[in-house]
């Protein structure tokens, strides 16, 4: 992955002619570029946010069948609730309808999987549990993936095979970490039990029990499988040693000053540009990772919502999938623009 542009800043104007350039302009100016690429990014957040409910409408229009088809006595009422439910307009005059309704903070009500209840609060008490899961595994995934691209630079032979066997490890499917951990654990829980060596634990047996340690699990599977954290470490192993070797951390060395918080200055763009990037993964294994721990989060709302045909559930779900993938990527890209004058133009 190739990162940001390094910040020449804190070390040396002089190497980087467009950054002092940047430096000399008038205030005024400067505030202009500054807003002028805030509102690019803002732009950009809003047009992926409406694309993506467009897009999830569009799908679920075009699959076979509808809600009135899941419902028992559904020809008896197909008339009635096609109007009701707006099935029988146009597809672009739902899209558009659609649109105004979310415009006015209206998510409509659930069709078929909750009769009747807010789309808004099933949406936000599904999503508060998701992101239980998606904020610790995704703070604990970049965390990680820096400190051992750290390590990894100075690692000797004994260290860079263990390093191996943690990718080894990561490249595991999500899927497939989850269910061999679960039957892992539960095996050697019972087979301790059956020799009488410890009392039954509070959580066994997993993951019918909610509790801490099911919950640390899922963390730690989206942290981790399907290649994330192999992926992030390398692109973090291969920034820093691109830094640690660049002109303007040599220029730090020869001033006599400390070379660590140049790097580190230069590898904040870095990190909040790999954790955006990996906010829309996160959000599709959550919806494996969810159905097979047991989580009635999000993502188990949203596989249930488009198997049983709920347009409402599934467009709310996500409108919020959106924004939160949307919104990583506008707050790393503010991040960057703050640290990278360069960016602005």
């Amino acid at each position: 992955m190739t990162g940001p542009a390094p910040v020449t800043a804190l070390a040396d104007p002089s190497l980087d002619p467009s950054g002092a350039a940047l430096a000399a302009a008038s205030p005024s100016r400067r505030g202009l570029r500054l807003l002028g690429a805030v509102g690019a990014r803002v732009g950009t957040f809003v047009a992926t946010v409406v694309g993506a409910v467009l897009v999830v409408q569009v799908l679920l229009s075009l699959a076979p069948g509808d809600a009135i088809d899941l419902l028992p006595n559904g020809e008896e009422l197909r008339a009635g609730l096609s109007a009701e439910w707006g099935l029988d307009r146009p597809l672009p005059e739902r899209l558009l309808a659609t649109l105004g309704n979310l415009a006015r903070g209206d998510l409509g009500t659930s069709l078929t999987w909750r009769p009747g209840a807010s789309v808004a609060e099933l949406v936000a008490d599904t999503g508060a549990r998701s992101l239980m899961l998606l904020v610790p595994a995704h703070v604990l995934g970049v965390t990680m993936a820096a400190l051992l691209g750290a390590w990894s630079a100075r690692a000797t032979a004994g260290g860079m095979r263990l390093l191996r066997l943690v990718q080894l490890g990561s490249v595991v499917p999500a899927f497939l970490a989850a269910y061999l951990l679960v039957t892992g654990i539960n095996a050697a829980i019972w087979a301790l039990l059956e020799r009488g060596l410890i009392e039954r634990p509070e959580w066994f047996a997993l993951p019918d029990t909610p509790s801490a340690v099911r919950t640390a699990l899922a963390v730690g599977v989206l942290a981790v499988a399907s290649g994330g954290l192999t992926e992030m470490h390398a692109a973090c192993d291969a920034e820093l040693r691109r830094l640690r070797v660049a002109p303007f951390v040599d220029a730090a060395r020869a001033r006599g000053a400390a070379a660590w918080p140049v790097v580190l200055h230069n590898l904040v763009p870095h990190l909040a540009d790999l954790a955006a990037s990996r906010a829309a993964w996160l959000l599709g294994s959550l919806v494996v990772v969810e159905k097979l721990l047991l989580f009635s989060g999000a993502g188990a709302a949203l596989w249930q919502a488009c198997r049983m045909r709920d347009y409402p559930v599934a467009i709310g779900i996500t409108l919020v999938a959106a924004i939160v993938v949307a919104g990583t990527r506008l707050v790393a890209d503010l991040v960057r623009l703050a640290v990278d004058p360069r960016l602005r133009t």
